[in-house]
Parts: C-alpha cells; sequence; structure tokens
C-alpha cells in the first residue's frame, strides 16, 4: 500500500542532527534537505492463511527547519507508494488487489506528515533499543483519505545515512475497500499491518 512515510522522515533526520537529547546547540543547522527512500512490507490475514507482500516507495524529499518557536520542524513530508508495485508473489491474488485499489484511477497510494516535531521524535526514538515515537499520518487510498497513528522505531545511523522502522495499521472497510475472497470461502480480513523500513541522507544548509 502507498504509504505516506514523511514521519519516518522526521525520525530519521532529528537522529541525524548532532544535537543531544536536550536543546539543540547554538550551532545546529538552520535548514536543510532530506532525501529518502523505503521498503514496504504489509500483511493481510486471512480465513485460510496469513499474506504477506513488499513494495517500494518513490523517492522523496523534504525540507528540514525551524519554527517561530525554535523548534527544528519538517513542515510537511509525503511519500507515495506505487500499486502496481505491490507483489504478494501470486498473479490472481495481486491482480484482485489492484481492481480493489482501482489502480488504473487511483494508481498511487499516499501519506503524509505535518510539522513533524524533530527533537520530540529524536527523545522518544532514542531511548535505547525499546525507544519508539507514536506520528500522526494521513494516509490516502483511492479516494478517502483518513488519519492513522504509526510507531517509529529502530533507529540507526552510520555516518551520514539514517535508517529506522515506521509501523501502522489499516483498516480496509474504513477506507471504504472491500476485502477479495476466492470461491466465498476465504475472506481476507480487514485489518492489514504495515511495516515501513526508511533510509534517509540530510544535506544541511548553514
Amino acid at each position: 500500500m502507498k504509504i505516506r512515510a514523511g514521519l519516518l522522515l522526521a525520525t530519521l533526520v532529528a537522529v541525524i542532527s548532532p544535537s543531544s537529547a536536550g536543546a539543540a546547540p547554538a550551532d545546529a543547522p538552520v535548514s536543510g534537505t532530506i532525501r529518502g527512500a523505503c521498503d514496504v512490507a504489509f500483511l493481510v490475514t486471512s480465513t485460510l492463511h496469513d499474506v504477506s507482500g513488499s513494495a517500494r516507495c518513490l523517492p522523496f524529499a523534504a525540507v528540514l527547519a525551524r519554527d517561530a518557536a525554535d523548534r527544528q520542524v519538517i513542515p510537511v513530508v509525503e511519500v507515495e507508494v506505487p500499486v502496481a508495485g505491490m507483489d504478494t508473489r501470486n498473479k490472481s491474488r495481486d491482480r484482485q488487489m489492484r481492481e480493489m485499489f482501482r489502480s488504473e484511477r487511483f494508481p498511487r497510494i499516499r501519506a503524509a506528515a505535518h510539522d513533524v516535531d524533530v527533537e520530540r521524535l529524536r527523545v522518544g526514538i532514542g531511548k535505547g533499543r525499546e525507544g519508539n515515537a507514536s506520528i500522526d499520518l494521513l494516509l490516502r487510498i483511492r479516494d478517502v483519505e483518513r488519519k492513522v497513528r504509526a510507531t517509529a522505531s529502530n533507529l540507526k545511523e552510520s555516518g551520514g545515512r539514517i535508517t529506522f522502522d515506521l509501523e501502522f495499521p489499516v483498516s480496509l472497510g474504513e477506507f471504504d475497500l472491500k476485502a477479495p475472497s476466492v470461491l466465498g470461502i476465504v475472506r481476507v480480513g480487514d485489518k492489514v499491518t504495515v511495516k515501513a523500513t526508511f533510509s534517509l541522507t540530510v544535506s544541511r544548509s548553514p
């Protein structure tokens, strides 16, 4: 599914910042550009067995800035996932999935985050291996948009590269999607678990 991973980007940016979990240092960058990519995995339950799938989001970019209160923020970040690239390793099942999404008319799933507070994410996700932080995403599937609460975790930094995970549940019913069935016997569950792994790089402007 297309997932707006803007929130994830915010988390990565927070980690990239050289400041500690407290206030940002006086020489912290005022602005910068974030570029990212992500791999998406989704898990669907059914009356027969669970079905897993994968997808990749399109490359995306966002701006790192400071707001009026001098907080480091990402004003807006948007991520898109092409429905045609979603793969469950079964052609018949993939065709049904694309029909459910009406991919010819709505070829992408979009997710967005606004006014992401980088420092709050840094503090939440940086608390050891079990640290995590919640983020609200605006997820748009077909012509329906809903707010989804996601959990960011597993933040890692290596040089100028940052990675993290973002996980959230999606209810097909809340997006007016009718779950497919096989011969009316095998039915797909309403809840889909989505997990995206993001990779970000940040170029800073002094």
